[in-house]
């Protein structure tokens, strides 16, 4: 197989492994979605849902897998400085979704709030954390040896 595919770029291998994250991370939070759905009967979904979760994810993590290689070709230390960002803004998205109003009855916002914190703490720690691990391990979803 790997005469048909040449090295692959750390912008290629970035951007796939923002790809196969989201992958990973829109199952999970679908997984997540149902799952609270399911203990805490709650049923609004104008905001969150399915067809939001699909697309806001895969969307955000190909951005993630473009910040990576921004910051691993541009900066000195660009991981480190790409984990350090994004463990402050997932904390930042944290604190903010801990104070998120939803409406006027507090269980819903209540339910909400744990729907919300959940989906922003897995996908803040796969951007995080798998996209990187990702990249320096493109054999995962790569048919290479690097």
């Amino acid at each position: 197989m790997k005469n048909y595919l040449p090295n692959q770029t750390l912008i290629s291998k970035s951007l796939l492994a923002g790809v196969f994250a989201g992958i990973i991370a829109t199952l999970s939070n679908l997984v997540y979605d149902f799952a609270v759905r399911t203990i805490t009967e709650f049923s609004p979904s104008q905001i969150i849902n399915v067809a939001t979760i699909i697309f806001a994810t895969m969307l955000f993590f190909s951005v993630c897998g473009l910040i990576y290689y921004w910051a691993g070709h541009f900066l000195k230390k660009g991981e480190n400085v790409y984990v350090v960002v994004f463990t402050l803004l997932t904390a930042g998205c944290v604190w903010m979704g801990m104070h998120a109003n939803r409406s006027t009855d507090p269980q819903v916002t209540a339910n909400f709030r744990i729907l919300l914190l959940g989906i922003i703490v897995i996908s803040g720690l796969l951007a995080t954390f798998y996209i990187p691990y990702l990249t320096k391990h493109s054999s995962i979803f790569l048919d290479d040896n690097d």
